[in-house]
């Protein structure tokens, strides 16, 4: 297989996970609550497909606990964690996150030659500059996320290099999800947000031989034509649906191969971006020319619109001065850093809480109540992945 594909199958980089794993996804960790309370089923769009078409998988997460709980919506593949942290050289001030692991193993006699090497699948990544948040699950509530899995069928030759063993597959994935600072945040505002691990039910499902010959490659360049080794390109659909994901190799050249004819749409992004460094093009793939070309020129960015910059979850608490809840506290959020302006609101609900998405740095806030006088606070977001948390005292209660 490609090694540059997804980024996933890095020997060294699987190295550098398991060595951070137990640091990452800590079970048991502080600020867990009932980790055995989230449930999950997930199911498929397709329970057949080809190569290279990604499974459609859509993960259901239902609380049969008894408080209510926060998750983390993107999920992401784990490897980006542990990626991150060791090109940066150091943790980030804040980390966590919800992640999947996915596990494909054959089903009867697939795959069962004794040097097969293992197949393997991963989470494709957002398209665009991603978008995270919090979803607040009470008991007894259920939320829905759909994920793209790029599939691999195990090899019956040695070192990833031997003949695709195409058929069914048991399909299931772990859940997992850790935060640096959730202790933090439990103590801070009596919100636990999910920490832990649940596995799926586990589906059948198969995998085909690709039957189309077309291609696109490319290379990412920067204005200067200097080469672009760190750039993610994703594949859609003409409907704008992923279809996979490489990276760029260190000659900042990309490829998708086994592509039937049709119009697809290849976007590149810089990986870990904190801006929206996207750029795409689309191509026609067809019968008569089957392997298209293109070069992708990545400008520096100018960034003056807010949705156009990475944004961060963070949990608000507003109580009076007896520590009761506030409910219907409204909350407006300014951020401006001289060239940008972003303006923000959200309003309290019964358990005195708000969420909001953030950018990191700091945030002017002003909490509103009816028959109330404003009140000016600030939050300072801290950069990194995760969860931040704030609370403040609203020094009047009136209703």
């Amino acid at each position: 297989m490609d090694a540059r594909r997804l980024g996933t199958f890095r020997p060294e980089l699987v190295r550098a996970l398991t060595l951070l794993f137990p640091l990452l996804f800590p079970c048991g960790a502080a600020g867990t609550s009932e980790p055995s309370a989230l449930k999950l089923l997930v199911s498929l769009e397709q329970p057949t497909i080809t190569a290279p078409l990604p499974a459609r998988v859509t993960l259901n997460l239902h609380n049969a606990g008894k408080q209510t709980l926060w998750l983390f919506r993107r999920v992401r593949a784990p490897f980006d964690a542990a990626q991150r942290i060791l090109e940066e050289n150091q943790a980030p001030e804040t980390y966590g996150g919800s992640t999947l692991v996915v596990k494909l193993e054959p089903a009867g006699t697939v795959g069962s030659e004794s040097e097969a090497t293992p197949a393997r699948g991963a989470v494709l990544e957002s398209v665009g500059m991603p978008k995270p948040k919090l979803v607040r699950l009470g008991p007894a509530d259920d939320y829905e996320e759909k994920v793209t899995l790029h599939l691999e069928p195990a090899r019956s030759g040695t070192g990833g290099e031997g003949k695709p063993v195409w058929g069914r597959y048991h399909l299931s994935v772990l859940y997992r999800a850790s935060f640096s600072n959730a202790e933090q945040i439990r103590n801070n505002l009596g919100s636990t947000l999910w920490q832990g691990e649940v596995a799926s039910n586990t589906l059948d499902i198969d995998l085909l031989a690709p039957t189309a010959q077309g291609s696109v490659a490319g290379t990412v360049t920067r204005s200067d034509s200097s080469l672009i080794t760190d750039a993610r390109l994703s594949l859609s659909d003409q409907n704008e649906r992923l279809i996979d994901q490489v990276r760029t190799d260190i000659d900042g050249q990309f490829s998708f191969t086994n592509l039937p004819p049709g119009l697809y749409w290849v976007t590149a992004r810089r990986e870990a971006a904190t801006e929206d460094t996207a750029t795409f093009q689309h191509v026609d793939v067809t019968a008569d020319q089957p392997a298209a070309t293109l070069r992708l020129v990545m400008l520096t960015p100018e960034i003056y619109e807010p949705q156009k910059v990475l944004h961060k979850p963070v949990l608000f608490l507003v109580t009076d001065n007896a520590g009761r809840p506030l409910d219907k506290v409204r909350l407006e959020i300014t951020f401006s850093n001289g060239a940008l302006l972003d303006d923000l609101k959200a309003e309290t609900g019964d358990d005195g809480l708000a969420t909001v998405e953030l950018i990191p740095g700091r945030n002017f806030v002003t909490l509103k109540r009816r028959k109330c006088p404003d009140q000016e606070e600030r939050a300072d977001v801290a950069v990194g992945q995760g969860v931040d948390d704030f609370k403040f005292v609203f020094g009047c209660s009136k209703q």
